[in-house]
């Protein structure tokens, strides 16, 4: 019988330490994946439709443009502007086809008093059309170390090129 139990003991302590050594499977990183920027301390101005850059103005996507479709023409800039708050450790993991590229990545806390905890604010992404035909931006908010489980919040917002 002792026999039988130090087996026993033995098979238990070999499956432990082998689930213990193995490598937790990691994501594969998705093409034109845009890490979350860091938090900076500024005032965030309300959204409009357009912003203002270089002098023209720039279309701008909110959450409200949320499973659309937008025409935007070749070569031209625009805007995908987010609610945010890192400090509960959500932020938005965002990715892009291939024909649009990223220009700037860029979160900004909203205006609050000093020693205030727990502010959110914008994260805004500058685009460029860089290619033709049919390209997506999506982003999921979601914890960085938390499993991905289907449910988090999404944004998909598909954009055609026009020549």
């Amino acid at each position: 019988m002792p026999a039988v139990l130090a087996l026993v003991a033995i098979t238990i302590l070999l499956v432990l330490a082998s689930g213990c050594t193995q490598k937790t499977p990691q994501a594969s990183p998705v093409q034109g994946s845009i890490a979350p920027a860091e938090t900076t301390a500024a005032p965030v101005v309300p959204v409009a439709a357009t912003t203002e850059q270089e002098g023209k103005k720039m279309v701008t996507f909110t959450e409200k443009d949320n499973g659309t479709t937008a025409d935007i023409p070749a070569n031209t800039r625009f805007a995908v502007q987010l609610g945010e708050n890192p400090t509960t450790g959500y932020s938005w993991n965002a990715s892009t086809g291939s024909g649009l590229t990223v220009l700037s990545s860029d979160y900004q806390e909203n205006k609050h008093p000093e020693g205030m905890v727990g502010v959110g604010g914008m994260h805004t992404w500058i685009l460029q059309a860089s290619g033709s035909g049919n390209q997506t931006f999506t982003a999921i908010y979601r914890r960085s170390w938390e499993p991905v489980t289907g449910n988090e919040t999404s944004y998909d917002l598909a954009i055609h090129i026009t020549i």
